[in-house]
């Protein structure tokens, strides 16, 4: 069990390495617009045009003009060891609740991966939108772990399984929302 979340935390920091170190082809290119001479004249001092390296965008403070892009990351980051370790212990394990929650963490962290690479791809989006955004998230959020603790209530093995499974992906994504919203209330 432990070996395929080994396994599954070094390919994330893996899949990280390689989008820095293939700069020409990185995801994080659709950010980098063309710089311009109007842009040039009407940036604020300060902002670089250029994307910030995975390491800032991942650790510490969401750098100025890049926080949808560094939330997609750190969602990213956290997602897919997720998905990676669910769907390979999931898949080995004969045991119906060990086996249901598994693999119920590998589809909720696929989804949440799905989302990131959205974000990613994506325009940045407005600060005080992504703020509003955010707060909805958690709200919805409140709600994924009420259902996955009435699944987890249920007698079945499985249902167990899925519903622990949905508790600890709503529960950390609930922290994940309400600690970002809170830091883009900052100035």
């Amino acid at each position: 069990m432990f070996r395929g979340l080994w396994f599954s935390l070094l390919a994330c920091f893996a899949f990280l390495g390689l989008a820095q170190a293939q700069r020409p082809f990185s995801l994080g290119m659709a950010y980098a617009p063309e710089p311009s001479l109007a842009l040039e004249q009407t940036q604020p001092p300060g902002l670089s045009l250029e994307r910030p390296p995975w390491d800032r965008l991942l650790f510490g403070p969401a750098p100025e003009g890049y926080r949808g892009l560094a939330l997609s990351a750190r969602l990213l980051a956290w997602s897919v060891p997720w998905t990676l370790a669910g769907s390979t212990v999931g898949l080995l394990s004969d045991d119906p609740w060990q086996r249901s929650f598994w693999l119920t963490n590998s589809v909720w962290a696929a989804v949440n991966s799905s989302i990131a690479l959205v974000g990613l791809l994506g325009p940045e989006p407005d600060k005080n939108g992504l703020r509003d955004l955010l707060y909805i998230n958690a709200g919805i959020d409140v709600l994924y772990i009420a259902g996955g603790v009435l699944l987890a209530l249920q007698p079945d093995a499985r249902s167990q399984g899925a519903g622990w499974a949905i508790v600890l992906q709503g529960s950390w994504l609930l922290l994940f929302d309400l600690f970002n919203a809170l830091a883009l209330e900052q100035p």
